[in-house]
């Protein structure tokens, strides 16, 4: 059978992830505005698709009907663009760069890092030439062009890491991709918009899909369109009033207790799109992890255990629970698929097994070699590092169960953000102590947080919602598979140039906080050289505590119809990041059941253009302001959090 996905849609699909990396790394870094593609719902991408398939692809229907793009093109140029914004924000470019330049930038007589720090780096992991980096965040005299050749070693490196990891992470898509979606029915929530924007009617000859003829969609749409407009144009005119605030907080339990109220419109889209008892758990076990961490702050027995930045915002018990709700998710998640992982292993290994794999994008057999080659990569390249052997197996196999459990979050709870309870290089110090890294071994966890912290949109996220959209288009799929090469390839060239070239051209100090700030981990480690801290004996207890409960959950959920509490809601509780996000879930949760409860199952299904035009408005009216204040130069006007 003839192949969907054409070389016209390749084409388009890498202008597009070109447009990603650029415009997401430009407008993080100058503009300073929304984000495109820092969370696994990915606004850029949905931005750019309503452009491509409500003005661009109507336009070519409207002049020559076989000029408009398919929907097996509109599928990879979709899932293009996702794999592109893996990349130029803080989930890799935006904090590699900072990751390798802070050690020396950053370097004074007060720290002494030259003495201490300098001599433990490898060379090929970071600039050698001081010049470059200096100009880098200070920017170029006149007339000096960009030093490229301080970069092609070391950026060479980390793109080889990330290229490998992408790999990987798109073998485990593969490998799980019809346990999640045929075998335990996931709902993937962040399909249902494109798929319905891809869709056509019964009209051969209409230029719009029915999604855009709905109303319902663009009264969903006006609502964030006219609720943020506000705020950007307060951005410019103090006088107009504002009605949003990123993050207003509660102060809990003698002001020791912080409970953000966070609120989005495309965040309660996706949530009504998901189960009860999902949005139920995450807001219920959200506000009973505040409650905890403020007993235990009341009483006196909360723990001193300092961590890196990233679990700075809530309690290093709740943090070593998550920790262990996420390995006993992950570990219930792959017992429950062992039937298929094995069927998997033995078609790899007998090609004449009747498990049909043909509709895949990638043969099983060629998943597993490429599973095993980028693994094999990745732990020369981390022991180069100077990550010592021991460790190795523990810091991987940390690092797949996040991505394979955030990802299983993400499509099965419509979770637009999340990241690990603990990043794994600050797993391992507290652990196993820092004595086992030694100095190399430390300051390789340094670098690892480059990126291994973050972790909130990364390439199995995209990977696995593509194929789930895929399955909209009948045919051989391999084709999508060097569409995802490309896409990784054309975005980080187009968010490596323009990072560059603003870094260069503004002064890297002069641009958003992050590309400084997230270098920050050197000031929690280089102590670390001298303290060499012991294994925190009371984190393991709370990893088990958080281990037990989740078993419990779990138990609970399928042992009960009438269970209340999905385990999923517990896994991220502990989350600094669910904090942003639980008061949309709440939203969502009212909603959600008042509609099922006087309306049913019918009045919940007419409602959902609604709620996806919520999501659409959200994303469009981020990147209009995005792309206004860009014109403008009128910079920090960030009206989203989407």
């Amino acid at each position: 059978m003839k192949s969907a996905f054409t070389y016209k849609g390749l084409a388009v699909g890498a202008l597009l992830s070109l447009v990603c990396g650029a415009g997401g790394v430009y407008g993080m870094l100058l503009v300073r505005g929304s984000w495109w593609g820092l969370n696994a719902s990915a606004p850029g991408a949905i931005l750019l698709f309503f452009v491509l398939t409500f003005f661009v692809n109507t336009l070519l229907r409207l002049i020559h009907r076989p000029l408009a793009l398919g929907r097996g093109d509109l599928v990879m140029i979709y899932t293009m663009m996702l794999m592109a914004l893996t990349l130029p924000t803080q989930n890799f470019l935006v904090h590699i760069i900072p990751t390798m330049c802070i050690p020396f930038y950053s370097a004074s007589p007060e720290n002494d890092w030259r003495a201490v720090l300098h001599p433990l780096i490898p060379d090929w992991i970071a600039p050698q030439d001081y010049s470059a980096i200096k100009h880098l965040y200070e920017g170029l005299p006149a007339g000096q062009a960009i030093p490229w050749d301080a970069w092609v070693v070391p950026l060479g490196a980390w793109f080889a890491l990330f290229l490998a990891l992408s790999l990987m992470m798109i073998c485990l898509s593969v490998i799980l991709h019809r346990q999640w979606s045929t075998a335990e029915h996931l709902t993937y929530p962040m399909v249902h918009l494109p798929r319905l924007m891809i869709e056509e009617g019964s009209d051969p000859t209409a230029r719009l899909g029915p999604f855009f003829k709905n109303p319902l969609v663009w009264l969903g749409f006006a609502l964030p369109l006219v609720f943020f407009s506000f705020d950007g144009l307060n951005h410019y005119i103090p006088e107009v009033p504002t009605f949003s605030q990123f993050s207003p907080s509660l102060w809990w339990f003698e002001n020791n207790v912080r409970v953000i109220i966070g609120f989005s419109f495309a965040w309660i889209g996706f949530f009504y799109l998901v189960s009860l008892d999902i949005i139920f758990s995450i807001w219920f076990f959200y506000l009973f992890s505040k409650l905890q961490e403020g007993a235990f702050s009341i009483v006196g027995i909360a723990s001193t255990e300092k961590l890196s930045r990233y679990e700075a915002f809530q309690s290093a018990d709740l943090v070593h629970q998550g920790l262990g709700a996420f390995v006993v998710f992950a570990i219930f998640g792959l017992w429950m698929a062992r039937r298929h992982l094995l069927a998997v292993w033995r078609k790899a290994w007998n090609p004449t097994d009747p498990l049909d794999d043909s509709d895949e994008m990638l043969s099983y057999r060629t998943c597993l070699i490429g599973l095993a080659a980028s693994l094999l990569f990745i732990s020369g390249w981390l022991w180069l590092s100077g990550m010592p052997l021991v460790v190795l197996p523990l810091f991987l196999g940390i690092v797949l169960i996040y991505y394979i459990v955030i990802t299983r979050v993400v499509t099965a709870g419509g979770i637009p953000t999340t990241r690990p309870p603990i990043v794994p290089p600050f797993f391992i110090i507290s652990g196993l102590g820092a004595s086992i890294l030694g100095d190399r071994g430390l300051v390789a966890m340094g670098f690892a947080m480059g990126w291994a912290a973050e972790m909130r949109l990364f390439a199995m996220i995209a990977c696995a919602n593509s194929l789930k959209l895929a399955e909209m288009i009948p045919g051989p799929k391999r084709r999508l598979f060097w569409g995802m090469v490309l896409a990784l390839l054309c975005g980080l060239a187009g968010s490596t140039y323009v990072l560059m070239h603003v870094a260069y051209t503004h002064g890297g100090i002069n641009l958003t906080g992050h590309f400084i700030g997230d270098g920050g981990q050197w000031n929690r480690l280089v102590p670390l050289l001298n303290s060499k801290p012991e294994a925190d004996m009371r984190g393991w207890l709370f990893t088990g505590i958080g281990g037990l409960v989740e078993g419990l959950l779990m138990w609970a959920n399928h042992r009960f119809v009438w269970w209340p509490l999905h385990p999923l809601g517990y896994v991220i509780a502990a989350g600094f990041i669910t904090g942003q996000i639980w008061f949309s879930a709440f939203v969502a949760w009212l909603l959600k059941g008042v509609v099922l409860r006087y309306g049913g199952p019918g009045l919940f299904t007419r409602l959902r253009p609604f709620f996806l035009g919520m999501i659409l408005g959200e994303a469009t009216t981020g990147g209009l302001w995005l792309v206004i204040d860009a014109l403008t130069g009128n910079y920090g006007n960030r009206i989203t959090a989407m």
